[in-house]
């Protein structure tokens, strides 16, 4: 079987209007690894994409280092009052350069709760030309949906488009994939949830640890390029890679239009 990388999409999409991405849900979720490959998808192809991390964990940070080329955004301090305000600066910068932007606060929703109480970030983003994307990361878990659940009904960061991922990943070892989510989907407020759009299923890979190890990009272990060992990934493991990504790329189709 001949996989390879989807190339990069040069469509035109340039021109598409900047677009804010934020994602939501409980930590361990894959939130933080899906707005990654995002990322990555834009940047390879030639889209801009500020980084701005406000998890606890610097989840992104850890990818996209503080002060390096392309990398990520941090607060100043912890306080609740320092961190919205960091949200309104990174925000404004993000309108001013007309960029598009991935902005994780890690499992807590509470800042941008609070943040909305002063300033409606999906109106401001209207008012400034920007689009405005939710993502609710979701596991196989009760406690997942729940949460989520509830970002979504306290109405604070409503948009038309908005993105259910679930993350196969957090299947248990020995039970398939097949029906892991059907509890979810078959709950009654689950069609309120994902709307005029469809769940993306975000599929394991099982060299995921590896790859990071190495300090690889999906794309770099995919491509074969060396890592942090000297070495490039083994051809299992880039094969894997590749097919990953191509599954993510049909998974991202019929929604390439509201992504950064």
């Amino acid at each position: 079987m001949n996989v390879r990388v989807i190339e990069e999409i040069k469509d035109g999409a340039r021109d598409r209007a900047p677009v804010l991405a934020v994602r939501f849900g409980r930590g361990r979720t894959g939130g933080t690894t899906f707005l990654d490959f995002l990322v990555q998808r834009a940047r390879r192809a030639g889209r801009a994409v500020m980084i701005a991390d406000g998890d606890p964990k610097k989840g992104l940070a850890n990818l996209y280092p503080p002060g390096s080329p392309g990398g990520a955004i941090r607060p100043r301090g912890t306080d609740i009052r320092d961190v919205m305000e960091w949200v309104t600066e990174v925000t404004s910068e993000m309108a001013d350069a007309q960029s598009s932007m991935v902005l994780d606060m890690g499992a807590g929703d509470k800042v941008l709760f609070e943040h909305s109480k002063d300033m409606a970030l999906p109106e401001f983003c209207e008012s400034a030309r920007v689009r405005t994307l939710p993502i609710y990361s979701l596991g196989p878990d009760s406690e997942d949906f729940a949460e989520v659940m509830n970002v979504f009904e306290a109405g604070y960061f409503r948009s038309e488009r908005l993105l259910v991922v679930l993350n196969e990943s957090l299947i248990k070892t020995g039970k398939g994939a097949g029906g892991a989510f059907d509890f979810i989907m078959s709950d009654p407020r689950f069609p309120g949830l994902v709307g005029s759009g469809s769940p993306v299923t975000m599929p394991r890979l099982a060299c995921m640890d590896a790859m990071r190890n190495e300090g690889l990009t999906f794309y770099e272990a995919a491509d074969g390029k060396r890592g942090a060992s000297g070495r490039p990934m083994s051809l299992g493991h880039q094969f894997m890679v590749r097919t990953w990504i191509n599954r993510m790329e049909k998974e991202l189709t019929p929604v390439e239009d509201w992504l950064p």
